[in-house]
């Protein structure tokens, strides 16, 4: 009788320890990895300053070091984002509950005002296969993102952080 209530003591716990090794595994569904890269999107090319909108995706300090147009404008103007696009090479979710996601991201911006006698170019700024990398936690029902790194090129990205190998 008691080597079966020590069997069945075992059974269960072996049961309980693998269903909870398996539940706690980080999977992230395709309807979050579309509403982390649309959060990422929008913050990034948002063009009205920060508002009521983003303030529920991002700090106002973050916001104006991370934002190409405010980010940009600082160099060549007032401008207008012609281009943008990106895609997520990967994604993941710590034991913390922070997503990380690495893309790559491609943009053309244009100022507003030309500037003559300026160098050719000057008024425009472009950026081709920018690796970034962001970490986002789930705030209120919407993606925060809590921090963000560019790196100079996908070579060193890949150097530098796991995310983009």
């Amino acid at each position: 009788m008691k080597k079966n209530i020590l069997r069945y003591l075992i059974i269960i716990f072996t049961i309980t320890l693998l269903v909870s090794c398996s539940s706690n595994k980080s999977e992230i569904s395709k309807t979050e990895k579309e509403k982390i890269k649309e959060t990422i999107d929008l913050v990034l090319s948002y063009d009205k300053g920060y508002d009521e909108k983003v303030s529920k995706h991002i700090s106002e300090k973050n916001f104006y070091i991370c934002n190409y147009v405010e980010f940009y404008s600082l160099y060549i103007g007032e401008l207008e984002l012609k281009e943008y696009n990106s895609e997520m090479l990967n994604i993941s979710k710590d034991k913390d509950g922070l997503y990380k996601a690495a893309l790559v991201l491609n943009m053309r911006a244009e100022a507003l005002e030309v500037h003559e006698g300026e160098e050719e170019g000057s008024d425009e700024a472009i950026g081709e296969n920018v690796p970034v990398e962001v970490i986002l936690s789930l705030e209120k029902e919407n993606y925060y993102i809590k921090s963000f790194t560019e790196y100079e090129n996908l070579e060193k990205a890949k150097e530098l952080s796991e995310m983009f190998r």
